[in-house]
């Protein structure tokens, strides 16, 4: 299981720690706070096919072999109201996750070896790029409830989404990979 844990701001003491997770492998590599919520947004990939909360989420079930989760905690790291699968029929996988300031959407990148990412129509790149993997961004609303919009990125051989910002006043996304 992926874990999240919550530490005093001297780092003397763990206020509260918790499992996130199914029957299967889960790992977690990003990790956002809401800027108004304080609610804590938690991604990664999972080969679960029960993670927790995922009914009613952008995308209820796994797709592939290992999908991203996305999953939303509260501040005190007590309840998860929502999580969602993110991916299609191949490996996806998470490694950045940022939350615009005013409109609180969810942005998360990776990689995928997906043909079929969800909601990439539309998108800077609709279509997989060819080769070992391509780099995505998606898109969420705050609710983890819908994947608003989705992009490929990359060509002919293998690339990575290892860092995404938010331009605080254009609201520009930036990745690196």
């Amino acid at each position: 299981d992926a874990f999240v844990a919550r530490l005093n701001a001297a780092l003397t003491s763990n206020l509260q720690s918790t499992y996130l997770g199914g029957s299967d492998s889960d790992y977690a590599y990003a990790l956002g706070i809401h800027p108004s919520s304080g609610e804590v947004y938690v991604a990664g990939y999972t080969g679960s096919s029960n993670f927790p909360n995922t009914t009613g989420g952008a995308q209820g079930s796994n797709a592939g072999v290992y999908d991203v989760f996305v999953a939303r905690l509260n501040a005190a790291l007590t309840a998860n109201p929502q999580s969602t699968y993110l991916g299609g029929s191949g490996t996806d996988v998470a490694w950045a996750l940022a939350i615009h300031l005013s409109s609180g959407e969810v942005y998360v990148a990776g990689w995928t070896d997906s043909t079929n990412f969800p909601n990439t129509a539309g998108g800077a790149q609709a279509t997989y790029g060819g080769g070992f993997r391509d780099a995505f961004v998606a898109r969420l609303n705050p609710a983890l409830t819908s994947n608003l919009q989705s992009t490929y990125l990359g060509g002919s051989d293998w690339e990575e989404a290892w860092a995404l910002a938010i331009h605080p006043s254009s609201g520009e996304v930036y990745l690196a990979g």
